[in-house]
């Protein structure tokens, strides 16, 4: 079991499972590991798809420490339990495999359900709902499945092998895809609801944050998620550029921009210990000889012939000039408004569509999740959401 079997081991196997209870999935880890260290692997991989249907990508890019492991009761005297490579290594270990996604797919009941979007919730949703004998059809703006997981993680992050063998095995369960179908351009809510006993909406919310500062709209300035969305390619070697954020986007921007020789400098308005990215992806950045800046801001971007040049002001004030040939902004993520304004519904103040308990619209039979609701932006969160909306549509479509 090569090195797989000292990771094993080293679980107490809680009953209070308190490592469960970081996990936004709501994973059995002890059950699964349980199950591992006796060498039951297609055992472990069917507790965990008990809760999900990416294990083998979770376990490379959810931040462990900030959720299960850093809930596991061995961190309190030590080391957590590296709960993550575990996963990976069952989830590879099914991928490698002939078995199914689920071993209890229940006959086809009749009922039609529609997705847009073929993210992580999209993806989880569908996968969900054909377990419980639906008829699924996902439609998706690109041609390709994955969302934010084929087009926001670099694959120095995850390899492309590993998600597209993830999306076959969901896919083989029997769900369609229609590719090249945007919402407000050739597909409608309203259509769609017309058409299928039920609509589950995961666009994801992928327009960048950007400061209302003078130099934002300038040529060479980015939103880290539509340039990572858009696969745009630039000429990064000897430039100098600029990452505003320290999230795990700004991580994966930072990283990308250097695997193509450019000279990275993170911009950060607060202390490093307060950074929102995984602590691993912020030493592999150190490691890869990207520089930090902490407590300072940019306040202007402007650009003098060819050249451009960042005002940065440090939080006491001090103020200098870095050269800088792109910028990127990863503060965070919105709805896209010209999008969330044309479904025709409830709509909060922020543009994120609103949803009662049950994930359902303010429309009857039309559901949403992931970042379309506001919820935290995460693979596994996102994921849940899709989950969740499954037994809910599953509900609505038993009682109506």
């Amino acid at each position: 079991m090569e090195k797989i079997d000292s990771l094993v081991d080293y679980c107490l196997n809680c009953l209070a499972k308190p490592c469960k209870k970081g996990c936004p999935l709501g994973n059995d880890i002890p059950s699964f590991i349980k199950a591992a260290k006796d060498g039951k692997f297609l055992d472990a991989f069917n507790i965990l798809s008990e809760t999900t249907v990416l294990a083998a990508i979770c376990g490379r890019i959810c931040p462990f420490r900030q959720l299960c492991e850093n809930n596991c009761i061995r961190s309190l005297k030590g080391e957590p339990v590296q709960i993550g490579k575990i996963e990976a290594y069952i989830g590879d270990k099914f991928l490698e495999s002939d078995y199914p996604l689920f071993s209890n797919v229940l006959k086809d009941n009749g009922k039609k359900v529609a997705i847009v979007g073929a993210g992580p919730a999209g993806l989880s949703c569908a996968a969900f709902l054909r377990k419980l004998g639906y008829d699924v059809t996902i439609f998706e703006k690109y041609n390709y499945v994955g969302g934010i997981i084929s087009h926001g993680i670099p694959s120095f992050r995850l390899s492309k092998e590993i998600a597209l063998k993830s999306f076959s095995k969901i896919m083989d369960l029997g769900i369609k895809v229609c590719f090249n179908k945007e919402l407000g351009r050739n597909i409608s809510v309203g259509k769609l609801r017309r058409k299928y006993d039920a609509v589950f909406l995961s666009l994801g919310a992928n327009v960048s944050k950007i400061p209302n500062i003078k130099g934002k709209r300038l040529p060479n300035v980015y939103g880290a998620n539509e340039f990572l969305e858009s696969h745009k390619e630039l000429e990064f070697h000897n430039k100098n550029v600029i990452i505003i954020g320290a999230g795990n986007v700004a991580m994966d921007m930072a990283r990308t921009a250097r695997s193509y020789g450019a000279n990275v400098l993170v911009v950060y308005y607060r202390a490093q210990k307060d950074m929102k990215a995984d602590s691993s992806l912020y030493k592999d950045a150190l490691g890869e000889g990207i520089d930090f800046l902490f407590n300072t801001g940019l306040k202007q971007i402007i650009k003098d012939k060819h050249n451009y040049r960042s005002y940065l002001v440090t939080n006491e004030g001090l103020r200098f000039v870095y050269p800088c040939d792109y910028v990127f902004f990863a503060i965070g993520s919105k709805a896209d408004l010209k999008v969330t304004k044309k479904l025709g519904l409830k709509l909060d103040l922020n543009g994120y569509v609103k949803t009662d308990k049950n994930l359902m619209t303010s429309t009857a039979g039309v559901f949403a999740g992931g970042d379309l609701i506001g919820q935290e932006r995460s693979v596994a969160k996102a994921a849940w959401s899709g989950k969740e909306a499954a037994y809910n549509i599953n509900l609505y479509l038993k009682n109506n």
